[in-house]
């Protein structure tokens, strides 16, 4: 492994540090065959060559080389896998360390989801004691799920409000429903996406329609929980858009009191 300097000019006090220049390198996206390659271009302002080394971490998958600026990555395995799978890359240029990440695709991917450990949601209304409040809204776990205040009969709409603490391309989001053994809970019936990036200004975006009773494609009429009901919806856009804040609408529930329940929220990204 290449042993990169930890600082400049030991002992020296930070101000006192000459400059060494910088360097930026995006993250590669590689195919899901074989032999697939791409070629990034890094952006510094360093004349020095690029060293670069692949973590020995589970990444005999792919070869990385420089020419100038330019990086070309080569997957010399094929990804058979239902997911995607990264490598880290170390790069050296000058003076200058960083890293990027290499991706590749499994076959027939076109989005990738976006990392919500440091999102955030508010909202309307919500019943704490039920299903975990919020931070259920950014787990895999459908049986912890944000549900709407029946204790004091919140009306529709409700709304939740996701911070994704950054500005993000979204080309789709998932919405998952509640579950409980085999059942989904179809709650939901009308669901409205806007999007802004001030937390000011939103726009719609896309939405859903879920209305029972709701025929199966199997041809079973669904009138409420089921294994039938899908355990998220997916909603594509046509065009990505840009967005920190993303603020679901629930305008209508497939029941009359008018609860409603959502497991969790997930972004996607075009790759």
């Amino acid at each position: 492994m290449l042993f990169f300097l930890s600082a400049i000019l030991c002992g020296c006090a930070e101000t006192e540090q000459p400059y060494v220049g910088y360097i930026v390198v995006e993250r590669a996206v590689v195919d899901a065959a074989a032999n697939s390659t791409t070629t990034i271009t890094a952006d510094t302002d360093i004349s020095s060559p690029i060293l670069l080394e692949v973590d020995e971490d589970g990444a005999d998958w792919c070869t990385v080389s420089s020419n100038g600026k330019n990086i070309t990555v080569t997957a010399t395995q094929a990804n058979t896998e239902t997911t995607f799978r990264i490598a880290k890359v170390y790069i050296r240029c000058g003076y200058r360390e960083t890293e990027f990440t290499v991706l590749q695709k499994y076959d027939g991917q076109t989005t990738l989801e976006y990392d919500w450990t440091k999102w955030t949601a508010t909202g309307s209304d919500v019943q704490e004691n039920d299903g975990g409040g919020y931070s259920s809204l950014f787990t895999e776990d459908r049986g912890k799920f944000w549900h709407s205040n029946y204790s004091n009969s919140a009306p529709c709409p409700h709304w939740l409000l996701i911070d994704m603490k950054e500005e993000l391309s979204c080309i789709m989001f998932r919405i998952a429903r509640r579950g409980a053994g085999v059942n989904n809970y179809p709650s939901v019936k009308k669901l409205d996406i806007y999007a802004s990036t001030d937390n000011e200004n939103f726009t719609k975006v896309g939405g859903f329609v879920f209305a029972l009773p709701w025929t199966a494609p199997d041809g079973t009429v669904v009138n409420g929980n089921s294994p039938l009901v899908p355990p998220y919806e997916e909603v594509t856009l046509t065009e990505p858009v840009t967005a920190r804040y993303i603020k679901l609408v629930i305008e209508e529930t497939n029941n009359t009191t008018g609860v409603a329940q959502v497991a969790y929220f997930k972004a996607y990204g075009e790759i």
